[in-house]
């Protein structure tokens, strides 16, 4: 049975996370992720081959563990219910996972890979949204029982937009959440989606 790596990973993808953070793009060399990690050099390189690879793996590993409450809780029996779940599953994934949160609020994906992604990772990052794209017509579809634009956008303010937006300017400051942040946005969340216009 081979032994387990010494350094992790995750390990690696965290030091990253952390450099880009504190630092910036440019901080997060293999030189300073293999310091910050203590991993040596050697293993960062066998592990993910180059930095560029590195970062589009913190990258989506950040959207992943995203997607993963958000499309799960949307799948509630009641659609309302499963919408309004879906769009607090946003605002509990950025509080108790505020490192991978900031992430995604700090850099946009063409940041830290580029427009136009290319290599092996190219065709995956591609669709690396279709997870919400799919649970968000899907609910249009429930709610409204329509996929036309206008209901997709409906449930997209409601489930996506507005709680990134509560979240947002809190995560890039680093700063707590307000209380009553939850409960004045499953207010709003519900009030777009019962929005008869």
């Amino acid at each position: 049975m081979p032994r387990p790596p010494l350094h992790s990973t995750d390990t690696m993808l965290d030091a990253a996370r952390a450099l880009l953070l504190q630092h910036g793009v440019r901080a997060a060399t293999i030189e300073a992720i293999a310091e910050a990690s203590g991993a040596p050099i050697g293993s960062i390189y066998h592990r993910f081959g180059s930095l560029d690879t590195l970062i589009k793996q913190l990258w989506m590993r950040a959207v992943y563990r995203s997607q993963a409450s958000f499309v799960a809780a949307a799948e509630h029996q009641d659609a309302r219910e499963g919408a309004v779940a879906a769009a607090l599953s946003i605002f509990e994934f950025c509080r108790d996972h505020p490192a991978d949160a900031r992430l995604l609020a700090s850099f946009g994906k063409e940041d830290l890979i580029g427009a136009t992604p290319d290599g092996p990772m190219a065709a995956e990052l591609a669709e690396l949204n279709l997870p919400v794209k799919r649970t968000v017509t899907a609910l249009a579809e429930r709610l409204y029982g329509q996929r036309s634009r206008k209901a997709v956008d409906r449930v997209m303010l409601a489930v996506f937009d507005l709680p990134y937006g509560a979240v947002n300017r809190h995560l890039v400051g680093g700063t707590r959440f307000p209380s009553g942040l939850r409960r004045h946005l499953e207010t709003a969340v519900k009030a777009v989606i019962d929005d008869a216009q």
